[in-house]
């Protein structure tokens, strides 16, 4: 897609004639921006002068508490319990991932408050991770605690140095996320399972968008995982627009941050965990890509 140019005329418009001008069919890319902007269904806006930060219009937030709505509603129905986290991580718990699985991700600091400097530098929370993890430490100590599934319903930001582009890239957009702890790797893959099932029955079903999960190769999984399983939808213009993921992770971060349990015999036990992540803004994009027409937006 031609980003860059899409960007900056993606609220252009203003105060010049509405409506879509080009085939969806002929010119995706041009398409898409003008549906998302004020000539179309005005669901973004740009104007907010910090690149990579968009502002979400009435009608986009209705549609995506929607999405939001239809995963917290299928996720309980198979144990899920929501919670949330704070919106900023410790230096000392990146720094921590970073050492036992692997890598650190590229995060935003906050190295001051009003004009005092902080003991410890903190991240606005790209993947929960490492602000999760530390707490199920605390929380699970017995097999009696286990399975603990939880989820949360978020804004994420991460410091993407690429393009961005409403629904599809940006460096702070909405997310969901499930973080599951068991005693048993079988359960944990019984997870990644139920996780593409809650896929099939929200996107497929319901949103009628189609799919397929792939198992990433090795070097193209999230490199704190064992495995990575993720879904592609493709978009009208044949790019792959990866819409969720869903990790085994092994015992990688239970050993780093002790996320331990006493099993039945008195032995403690690391315990096995997985984490799934369907993107939220993607979805979106997927819904507007593909059941959209050349007049605009049109919803399944």
């Amino acid at each position: 897609m031609e980003e860059e140019k899409d960007n900056q005329n993606l609220n252009h418009d203003e105060g010049k004639e509405l409506g879509i001008t080009v085939k969806k069919s002929e010119n995706f890319s041009e398409w898409f921006s003008q549906v998302c902007s004020e000539r179309g269904a005005k669901l973004a806006d740009l104007r907010y002068n910090v690149q990579g930060f968009i502002v979400h219009r009435p009608w986009a937030m209705r549609i995506l508490r929607k999405i939001y709505e239809m995963l917290e509603e299928d996720v309980e129905t198979t144990g899920h319990e929501p919670m949330l986290f704070p919106a900023v991580i410790p230096e000392s718990n990146l720094m921590k991932e970073k050492e036992h699985a692997g890598f650190a991700p590229d995060v935003f600091w906050i190295t001051h408050a009003g004009g005092a400097k902080l003991e410890e530098r903190v991240a606005l929370r790209p993947t929960g991770e490492t602000q999760i993890y530390p707490m199920y430490s605390l929380w699970i100590r017995s097999y009696n605690d286990l399975p603990f599934k939880g989820y949360q319903s978020r804004i994420t930001v991460f410091r993407n140095e690429k393009t961005t582009r409403p629904f599809l890239r940006g460096r702070e957009f909405m997310f969901f996320e499930s973080h599951d702890v068991f005693r048993e790797h079988e359960e944990a893959l019984a997870q990644i399972r139920e996780d593409m099932k809650t896929m099939e029955n929200v996107v497929k079903k319901r949103l009628k968008i189609p799919f397929i999960f792939f198992r990433r190769p090795q070097w193209d999984k999230f490199m704190g995982a064992d495995d990575t399983y993720a879904s592609d939808s493709l978009l009208p213009d044949g790019r792959r627009n990866q819409i969720s993921s869903t990790h085994d992770l092994g015992q990688r971060f239970a050993r780093a941050y002790n996320v331990v349990f006493k099993d039945s015999d008195g032995r403690e036990k690391l315990c096995w965990q997985t984490c799934f992540g369907p993107g939220i803004w993607r979805i979106m994009a997927a819904v507007i890509a593909i059941h959209g027409d050349d007049k605009g937006l049109v919803l399944p």
